[in-house]
Parts: structure tokens; sequence; C-alpha cells
């Protein structure tokens, strides 16, 4: 899942990672679980772009000690022009669960070189000094009450501006009413939380001039993690030191997607392999195959035409043991029978499906 939170070009900010029972709850109970996301471009006006979609694939990955806390690791694969695209995992985000608070760590890894106001060396040094565990989403927070995830002051000289810069930099969520969102797996009941990162310049006291804001909203589910989150399109601005330098940040709309999605049912031990039948079958477009899986192995799920053409890959990858349920999407494809295999190790099974226009 991903995704990464806070995203500015003044920095990289939290990889996703991103809520009253225990926060671990809305989180998938075992590793191996992905998510599969459509990432959309948003212009100055917030409007998609929607010629310059891409895809990305978020993985949980393991639970291990990280920086003094237990956390879960999510793996990530960005910018892809589909979900088949042959592309190594190139980031990490880390999420903590503590009673019903989830803590994710702030890491900030790139400055951009064309930001020329924050390539001096003291506001880079206290802007590193920020990375560290977060208690970012807070569950039992009472709805519509903001808090301050961090909030920090400093003075810093700037050379290029021949004068010292007094800064603040802030994060504070607030906890809105929950929101049913539809997705393409169907619609959840989600916790909604928008969080406000800002970077304030304060030339007196009790005078604040915003010099970057933006508010992300995130929606999570129960036992999925994040299902959409919205980063607008934001602005980065010199004018309060009367400098005519401004960069357009573009947002991106992020929303789960249909390729291969493969989501865990269960995480108990079955008694053997098996591949179920389709559902609904016959089908028109869409339709759902479980499988199960009695051992951690590799295992590959690819659907076939009458004549024995491969179709679609759904499945290839190591899985744990349990039970999943994929996706398939027959959409460009014409009416008629087509068969499905699963291969693991010794075990094989073939089963058909009917698809009716």
């Amino acid at each position: 899942m991903k995704k990464i939170f806070f995203l500015l070009a003044v920095f990289t900010l939290f990889s996703s990672a991103l809520f009253s029972q225990n926060a671990s709850t809305y989180f998938p109970s075992t590793t191996g679980y992905k998510w599969y996301f459509k990432d959309t471009p948003l212009d100055s006006n917030n409007n998609p772009i929607n010629n310059l979609i891409t895809y990305s694939i978020d993985s949980f990955a393991s639970v291990q000690d990280y920086k003094g806390r237990l956390a879960n690791f999510i793996r990530s694969k960005n910018n892809l022009i589909n979900f088949n695209q042959n592309t190594q995992y190139s980031d990490t985000s880390f999420v903590n669960f503590t009673g019903t608070d989830a803590w994710t760590y702030l890491s900030l890894s790139m400055i951009p070189d064309s930001i020329i106001f924050l390539q001096e060396p003291g506001f880079i040094n206290w802007i590193k000094s920020f990375e560290n565990w977060y208690s970012t989403f807070r569950f039992a927070q009472s709805v519509g009450s903001e808090y301050t995830v961090f909030s920090r002051d400093t003075s810093i000289y700037i050379d290029t501006l021949g004068m010292t810069v007094p800064l603040t930099l802030s994060l504070k969520t607030i906890r809105l009413n929950d929101q049913t969102v539809n997705t393409v797996y169907g619609n959840y009941l989600s916790k909604k939380f928008v969080s406000t990162f800002r970077i304030i310049y304060r030339p007196f006291p009790f005078i604040n001039l915003t010099l970057y804001s933006r508010p992300d909203t995130a929606w999570f589910a129960s036992g999925v993690w994040l299902v959409k989150e919205h980063i607008p399109s934001s602005s980065f601005s010199l004018a309060a030191f009367s400098i005519p330098y401004i960069i357009n940040i573009p947002g991106t709309l992020t929303e789960l997607a249909v390729p291969t999605s493969i989501k865990p049912i269960s995480s108990e031990i079955p008694q053997n392999f098996q591949l179920g039948q389709n559902y609904p079958n016959p089908f028109n477009s869409m339709t759902n195959i479980e499988f199960q899986v009695q051992s951690s192995k590799f295992v590959k799920l690819v659907v076939f035409d009458l004549l024995g053409k491969e179709v679609k890959t759904l499945v290839s990858e190591y899985k744990q043991a349990g039970t999943y349920q994929v996706s398939f999407n027959a959409e460009g494809l014409s009416s008629g029978i087509y068969f499905y295999r699963m291969s693991v190790g010794d075990f094989v099974d073939t089963k058909n499906m009917v698809l009716v226009r």
C-alpha cells in the first residue's frame, strides 16, 4: 500500500502507511497481502489528468524491529505502466500499532535541487532532524477533534536571503466522520483522516505567513488498511520574502484498482491445496476465484482460452498458507468458455468458466 504520505516537493515524507478498536485491526493480519492502486495525477485545479495515470503495488512484506519499534514493513512499486510490469520493489514504509494509535516513520530522504531556498545547510539539517516515529493516526480520537502530530520552531540564517528566518514546521491531523468508500471490490465503511502539513514563516510574534500547506485525506478500512488517498495540488511560495518564486506541486488521487488483486480470505492453514469454482459463473466481465494454499509455496494461476492460449496470469508469486480470492476482469474478451489452471509444486488443477456478453 504504495503508497507515500505527505509527498512534498520540498522533501520526501512518510511513505504510505498509513485507524475505535485497536488500530491493528485495520491492517491485514498476515504478510503477503498486496494492495493494487491506480494513481491519477491532479492538475492545479485538482482535476484528474487521465492520460498520465500510473499504477503502484504495495506488499505487506514482514514484521520486524525498526528504529526501536515493532514495524510492519510495506514494500512498494511505483509509477507502473501496468500491474504486470517486471519492476523491483524500490521503496519501504513502516507502520507500528500501539493500542488505538497507528505510528508511522517519517523519512526525509531527498530535497529537490529545484528548491533553492531549501539548499541552505542549516535548513536541511533541521529538516532531517524530524526523522522519527510519530503517532499519526489516532483511532480513539473524537470525531472533529484536531491533534498535533508534531510542531517545531526554529530560526535559521539563510545566506541567499541575507536574513534570519523564524520557521515553524508542523503536521496536524483531524479525524472526520466515518465514510463509506466505493471501490472495485465493493463498499468499505472507512475511517477518514485529514492530515495538514505546513511550513510557516513567523516574521513577528503572533504573525504567521504560510509558505506551504497541504491537507492530505486518507480512508482506512478494517482488515484492508488504505483504500483511498487524496493528495491535493499545492504550491510552495517565497512571496512572504517579496521573492517571485513559486513551485506548483501536482496532486494525486490514489484508489484501489482491479488487475489481479489477491485478497486473503483466511489465515487458517487448509488441509490441502485446492482450487475453487469461480463465482459468479456464467459471468459478465468480472468473476472471483478462491484458492487454498496448504503451505508456503510458489503459486501460479493462469487463464486460457478454448484453444489453450494463455489469456492472463492472475497469480505468480509465493503465498503463505491460507485461503485467498483473486478477481478476473474479462473486459475485452469475447463470450465463450475459458479455463483457469492452478499449479503449486506437484499440485495442478484446472476448471472452466463461461463468459457471457
